[in-house]
């Protein structure tokens, strides 16, 4: 029974992942959304009842955002907000079913569940869309429209930036970790399709936030990687010169149509005033009330239809949600979180890269939440995939050493303690 509580644990959180990729609008969507919230917390239980849970004590982060998420119910309460009341309510179930899942023995197994939903995201995506996805790819532009953004499986372009740009680092990751030539080929082929579909949205802002944890892994490899690593980033971008220089002429007309920079409102004219705009809006709300300024509103307070206008950046939205308090505990939360995988995963005489690659995804995400308001989130895979990384990377020490085929990205050093549950 052990051993199946612990399968259906795995394909509970698999088909929840899943069903955060699905975002056509309607009836639909509020159904795929709150049957991806059930069966994740269907997973939790699982591996609870499984008894392979450890008795581990709560982290701090985990004390943080639990805290965090009770004052900002506590806060919609007393305001009379239900609506974010029962999202306060929802983020707290969903923070204590994530604890049990990575408290479990096979928790070094949860980043191949997700990169299998990833998997089967993209062969629907193949299945069901790939005309228009291919006609984005190539730069599909409409009269009277402009260009052809792709919106996979009906999930907004920008947000297909973070979900998809997110997912070709775990499949990355996955090329990095593995000997295998043909586990190695596919990491690779599903890295590039992960990455056509970020072109195909053309979601700029998933693609600096890509170039930032690139250029971030770049320069922490080649002041402390070990020298075979650095030999392969010379190689790299001797590569990468040659195809720019031989082909620049059609690497720059493809990027100026994929990127829109002609546009009107999108391109390089448009001076980026109706982000920075929404901006200014979005921090004159925050301080407009001393109170609120440190109380926030609640969870889900700052949607479009509550306060007029989208925020469009986390750091904003956090806020004015949680307040400046709380929303920059969070904050901080995920930068140390990121800096520590960082560090310790290039150690010096103990290059850890899986580990590394995990500060990265943090780094892309925190970059990426500029122009977005999804780093606390769990309605798409990439949100709430950073939420397991997050509460696994503080969990414990990460241990001294790495065994290569296992799915071990972050490695924590959890000690054989009492089993939770069954």
């Amino acid at each position: 029974m052990r051993g199946l509580n612990t399968q259906l644990s795995r394909w509970f959180l698999g088909g929840s992942i899943y069903l955060t990729g699905w975002y056509y609008e309607g009836p639909a969507l509020q159904a795929s959304q709150m049957g991806a919230i059930s069966l994740l917390l269907m997973a939790g239980f699982f591996a609870a009842l499984s008894g392979g849970t450890l008795r581990i004590r709560p982290s701090l982060v985990e004390w943080m955002f639990a805290t965090a998420f009770l004052f900002a119910m506590l806060v919609a309460w007393v305001t009379g907000n239900v609506l974010s009341t029962m999202y306060g309510a929802m983020l707290l179930l969903v923070l204590t079913a994530v604890a049990f899942l990575v408290r479990h023995r096979g928790a070094a197994e949860l980043v191949a569940v997700f990169r299998w939903a990833y998997v089967a995201l993209i062969g629907t995506v193949l299945a069901l869309e790939s005309p228009a996805w291919f006609a984005s790819l190539s730069g599909s532009v409409e009269y009277g429209l402009g260009l052809v953004r792709y919106q996979p499986l009906g999930m907004h372009p920008n947000l297909s930036g973070l979900v998809y740009g997110g997912g070709a680092l775990l499949f990355f990751q996955r090329y990095l970790a593995t000997h295998r030539r043909t586990e190695k080929a596919f990491a690779m082929a599903m890295v590039v399709l992960c990455l056509c579909v970020l072109l195909a949205a053309s979601a700029r802002a998933g693609m600096l936030a890509l170039a930032a944890a690139g250029l971030t892994g770049i320069s922490l490899i080649a002041l402390r990687g070990s020298r075979r690593s650095r030999v392969s980033l010379v190689l790299v971008a001797l590569i990468g010169v040659m195809v720019i220089f031989f082909k620049r002429a059609d690497i720059k007309e493809y990027l100026s149509l994929i990127l829109d920079l002609d546009s009107p409102t999108r391109g390089v004219d448009s001076g980026a005033t109706g982000r920075t705009d929404i901006w200014r809006a979005g921090i004159e709300l925050v301080f407009s009330d001393a109170v609120l300024l440190f109380t926030g509103r609640g969870i889900r307070s700052a949607l479009p239809e509550v306060i007029g206008f989208p925020v469009e950046s986390s750091y904003i939205n956090l806020a004015l949600e949680h307040g400046l308090f709380f929303g920059s505990l969070i904050v901080l939360a995920f930068v140390v979180t990121a800096w520590r995988a960082l560090q310790q995963g290039l150690q010096p005489g103990q290059h850890r890269y899986q580990l590394f690659m995990a500060g990265l995804m943090l780094v892309f995400i925190l970059a990426q939440s500029i122009f977005n308001r999804y780093l606390i989130g769990v309605g798409n895979p990439y949100s709430l995939w950073i939420l397991v990384l997050t509460l696994q990377l503080n969990l414990g020490r990460v241990h001294r050493t790495l065994p290569v085929r296992r799915e071990t990205f972050s490695s924590l050093n959890i000690p054989r303690t009492t089993r939770i549950g069954a």
